[in-house]
C-alpha cells in the first residue's frame, strides 16, 4: 500500500491538541482505495529535521522538495489551516516561503477550516508589501 503524505503548515500559536485533532481529521478525510494517509503538523517535523538540514530556512526550503531516503517527496501536498470567516487568509514568512515552494514544485496545496471540515484549493500566494512576519503573504483561490 502506498502512502500518501500531508504537511499541515499550522500556526505557531495554535495549540498542540488542536493540532494532533487536526491531523486526524485531516487524515481521515484524505482515505482513498489502496492509499494510506499520513499527515504530519508542521511542529513535529521542525523537531524532527530541522537541527539536521540546518536550521529554520534549510528547513523551509526542503518540506516541499524533500525526499526521503528512497527517494519518495517528503510529502505529496500542504494544508493550512484557515477559519470559514477569513475569505483572503494571510500566512507568515515562514508559511508563506513553504506554500511558494510547495506550488512551485507543482503539488497540492489547500487550506482546510477545522470548523466544517471544508478544503480549498490554494493557486497562488502574493507576497504582501507590508512585510509583516505574522501576514506576509495572502493566499490566492482563483483557478
Amino acid at each position: 500500500m502506498e502512502t500518501s503524505k500531508w504537511f499541515l503548515a499550522h500556526s505557531k500559536q495554535d495549540g498542540l491538541e488542536d493540532i494532533e485533532q487536526w491531523c486526524v481529521k485531516i487524515g481521515r478525510s484524505l482515505v482513498q482505495d489502496g492509499w494510506e494517509t499520513k499527515v504530519i503538523s508542521g511542529r513535529d517535523d521542525y523537531e524532527i529535521r530541522a537541527a539536521a538540514l540546518g536550521g529554520w530556512k534549510a528547513w523551509c526550503r526542503d518540506v516541499p522538495q524533500g525526499k526521503d531516503f528512497q527517494g519518495n517527496p517528503m510529502f505529496h501536498g500542504v494544508i493550512i489551516p484557515v477559519y470559514s470567516d477569513n475569505e483572503n487568509p494571510t500566512v507568515g514568512k515562514a508559511t508563506a516561503d513553504i506554500v511558494d515552494g510547495f506550488i512551485s514544485a507543482g503539488k497540492h496545496v489547500y487550506t482546510w477550516c477545522p470548523a466544517d471540515e471544508v478544503f480549498q484549493k490554494v493557486s497562488s500566494i502574493e507576497v504582501l508589501p507590508e512585510q509583516d512576519y505574522l501576514a506576509w503573504a495572502r493566499l490566492d483561490f482563483s483557478c
